[in-house]
């Protein structure tokens, strides 16, 4: 009997194959509509925003598609700000509900967080196959909820477990097709990421404002911006890493390549950019940051990508992501 040599893993590179420049003319009339129809037009500028960097996000030979309806994000967008002003209202007339609307929102975030990454899934598509996710309001609720709480408590010790906690909510329970992700990343990969970066962001503070206090005291605001980007580059790419480079699904297995020094002379630039040109350079920062992520992203294919079946569709609503917005609540890397 002849033993079958199996195919070796292809590796298949991400690339964003979008310009600054093009990626300006959506963003000038976006903001330039939006401005016209007071607000009404932000439902069609987010999805031609989101589409250009998803069509122009490839895999292969494919490009990946964001499939929503602005007239369903606009409802969900105009009930988000019914609740906001509402709300914001009310306590202004009577302060003493404040506090409650604050527990309410509490109350209220991890159905924020599990309808808008609901939303979002079921709107990403690669190859014609939907992403879903299917997290409940109880995992959520213990990530966003349950760990932030306790981190101050034990400051700051607990931190790693809920990166860790909140990133295997969406990892473990998102599908591509019928297909799930699975997450394998444990909180010791996120110990090691959070201790190197606390410990680096006090010495360096500590070096800043020995030097500030003892020679030059603007050179505290010199330097503190970069050293502040170099920490957050460090903070951003390993962690990324560390979610990316333990997220299987079926057999094929992602792999992230991000750098300190890559990305902090991204963020850095960007900033430069932004602050120099009064915003105007926003559009290239964005499509900047997003091709070095793309660039140092792989995907090891163990056989066809074409073995997926897609899931059973179903119509999800709006409302919860464009509250995740109203409010500001981070969805996701």
């Amino acid at each position: 009997m002849n033993d079958q040599i199996p195919n070796p893993p292809q590796f298949l590179r991400f690339q964003f194959t979008g310009s600054g420049g093009e990626y300006f003319k959506i963003w000038v009339v976006n903001l330039l509509l939006t401005i016209l129809t007071l607000g009404v037009y932000s439902a069609w500028a987010k999805v031609r925003r989101e589409r250009y960097f998803y069509s122009n996000t490839r895999l292969g030979e494919h490009a990946f598609e964001y499939l929503a309806d602005p007239k369903a994000i606009l409802k969900g967008r105009a009930i988000a700000f019914a609740v906001l002003i509402g709300s914001s209202a009310i306590a202004s007339f009577f302060p003493l509900a404040e506090p409650a609307f604050s527990l309410a929102f509490l109350a209220l975030l991890p159905w924020i967080v599990v309808k808008g990454l609901k939303f979002k899934m079921h709107n990403s598509a690669f190859k014609n196959i939907r992403f879903h996710f299917n997290g409940n309001y109880g995992e959520a609720a213990k990530a966003y909820l349950l760990w932030p709480l306790l981190t101050p408590l034990t400051l700051g010790l607990t931190a790693p477990l809920m990166f860790q906690r909140q990133n295997r909510l969406l990892v473990s329970n998102t599908r591509y097709g019928t297909t799930p992700f699975e997450f394998l990343a444990t909180p010791k990969d996120f110990y090691k990421v959070l201790g190197i970066y606390a410990l680096a962001v006090v010495l360096a503070l500590a070096l800043v404002f020995s030097i500030a206090r003892n020679f030059l005291p603007q050179f505290f605001l010199v330097a503190v911006i970069p050293l502040g980007l170099l920490a957050y580059a460090y903070f951003r790419s390993h962690i990324i890493n560390a979610v990316f480079n333990h997220t299987e699904f079926g057999s094929h297995q992602l792999e992230s390549r991000l750098q300190t020094k890559g990305l902090f002379w991204i963020y850095l630039t960007n900033a430069l950019g932004i602050l120099l040109t009064a915003g105007i350079f926003a559009p290239w920062a964005k499509v900047r940051l997003a091709k070095y992520k793309a660039d140092h992203t792989v995907l090891i294919a163990q056989g066809n990508l074409d073995d997926f079946v897609a899931g059973q569709q179903q119509e999800v609503s709006s409302v919860g992501s464009e509250m995740g917005e109203a409010f500001d609540v981070d969805l996701g890397l």
